[in-house]
């Protein structure tokens, strides 16, 4: 897909280059330590045990009252630290949501991961019992204290994957969107395949993504394993379901989640991303059809990059479609509003419309945005308000 021309795209990327480094100053001056995660006790009926839940909200949470969704992660105590960094850079750059990670401590990995009872291996065969505690107990716990949006995440790692692929074939419906990093498919003689084979006969739809990712040093028999599960989806993959999977090179068993969960976040939420049919033939109904739809499907913090709402209200202001370089531009100040030189771009496209008022009005907060973090462009909009406002007397 072409959508500029390299000397365009070129002037997009200097001007995008120069936002980032505004962005960065801005973010520099946040001084207030952000805790990562909060951790608390519950008690399990159904495990007849206390279990450790480990909660990391997302930024803003507290001065809002929005609902996100939820990440529940396996292993939570020790993958909370890469999954939160990934996921704060991911939101921040509109590739994700921001979501509520709920990590869930394990006590007897074999005992809660494992589908079935396998001889020879001792506490094997919980996962069942584990489920019922994750959809009956923390489920309801996690959307009775928090502000939850329904849609919900599963991720696994190793044996906590293999539960993560037994629950999208179990109770697929408890979770819109699973993430499984270096499964142990081959428990109990690949038995998830085996199931996998008349689950998707049987399933003609299914609107639910799943994503795969191992590393290429995680031994051939685990890559040939997980190979033989994705076959069953490649053969008969229901209608809707959206799936992926990758080896990632020089990546072994306890190193590939890094990498798995960062492209399987982004995988889960691509259709955040505006189709290509947009950035080549524009339409601003259906650009706002499409961001309703984001907002609905993945809670109302769910947005672009910043980078793409400019590059593409910059290109319609080249191709002197005003008025859609104005609807994006609007979007992009409701998503991004910290930032002053997005009401400035949006003030320059109601010039260009003719509309001096509204652009007085823009450049207006973003002379304000521009004095509370010192952006250092108060001349600049100053001047270009005054300018505008000598051009509405002398109408």
């Amino acid at each position: 897909m072409t959508r500029s021309s390299p000397g365009k795209i070129k002037k997009y990327l200097a001007i995008l280059l120069s936002l980032l480094f505004c962005v960065s100053s801005v973010v520099a001056q946040v001084k207030t330590p952000i805790p990562l995660a909060s951790t608390f006790s519950m008690h399990s009926q159904v495990l007849g045990e206390d279990r450790t839940i480990v909660v990391a909200l997302p930024a803003g949470y507290v001065s809002s009252n929005a609902s996100y969704p939820v990440l529940y992660l396996l292993d939570g105590d020790q993958n909370i630290w890469h999954v939160a960094g990934s996921v704060e850079i991911l939101t921040r750059t509109g590739a994700m949501p921001p979501v509520i990670i709920v990590g869930v401590k394990s006590e007897n990995r074999m005992r809660d991961f494992t589908p079935s009872s396998v001889e020879g291996v001792p506490y094997s065969g919980g996962g069942k019992n584990f489920l019922n505690f994750i959809s009956a107990e923390l489920i309801p716990y996690i959307e009775s204290n928090y502000r939850t949006h329904p849609y919900r995440l599963l991720e696994g790692h190793s044996l906590a994957g293999l539960f993560a692929v037994n629950t999208f074939l179990e109770n697929t419906q408890l979770f819109d969107a699973y993430i499984v990093m270096s499964p142990a498919m081959w428990w109990n003689n690949e038995e998830m395949t085996e199931k996998a084979k008349s689950f998707f006969k049987n399933d003609a739809e299914l609107n639910r993504s799943i994503y795969f990712g191992i590393g290429a040093d995680d031994g051939q028999g685990m890559q040939n394993e997980l190979g033989r599960f994705v076959e069953t989806i490649q053969q008969d993959a229901p209608k809707g379901l959206s799936w992926s999977h990758k080896v990632f090179e020089n990546e072994g068993h306890m190193s590939a989640p890094l990498l798995a969960n960062y492209y399987g976040l982004k995988f889960v939420f691509s259709t955040l991303k505006l189709p290509d049919a947009l950035w080549q033939e524009f339409d601003s109904e259906k650009f706002l059809a499409h961001e309703r739809m984001i907002m609905e499907t993945y809670g109302e913090f769910a947005k672009q990059s910043e980078g793409d709402y400019v590059t593409l209200g910059l290109k319609l202001v080249e191709e002197g479609n005003y008025e859609g370089a104005i609807t994006v531009f609007k979007r992009n100040t409701e998503a991004y509003p910290i930032y002053p030189a997005n009401f400035a771009w949006l003030a320059d496209a109601y010039e260009k419309h003719a509309d001096y008022d509204k652009a007085i009005e823009a450049y207006s907060l973003a002379l304000t945005k521009s004095k509370a973090i010192n952006f250092g462009q108060e001349k600049n909009y100053m001047h270009n308000i005054e300018r505008l406002s000598k051009l509405t007397q002398t109408e």
